[in-house]
């Protein structure tokens, strides 16, 4: 085997697992957003939450985001919360939103 060979081999096996994770990624972000928009919702701001997740940490799936979020109303008033994307069997390729506040 000569080197050009083993660098595609390595390029191959690199474009294999970033895809998906890089779809997941944005997917994820692509739901939050839509989802906020939909409930007239600004985000204000989000972050990925990987392994404390709050109110969804027991009953989430591999294939849903779960983010921790702050967003502005048409009124200007600020609420916080965690907001779930994709389905628990379907993961990223479910458009379901799901939201629970800090109240």
């Amino acid at each position: 085997m000569q080197a050009g060979e083993i660098l595609q081999g390595v390029f191959i096996i690199a474009l294999v697992v970033a895809v998906p994770i890089v779809w997941h990624f944005s997917r994820a972000a692509s739901l939050l957003r839509q989802w906020a928009g939909k409930n007239g919702y600004h985000v204000v701001h989000s972050e990925h939450r990987f392994f404390f997740r709050g109110p969804f940490f027991w009953t989430t799936s591999n294939g849903q985001a779960v983010y921790r979020i702050t967003v502005e109303d048409t009124e200007g008033s600020l609420r916080s919360g965690w907001v779930r994307c994709g389905g628990w069997f379907l993961g990223m390729l479910s458009d379901h939103v799901e939201a629970r506040w800090d109240d």
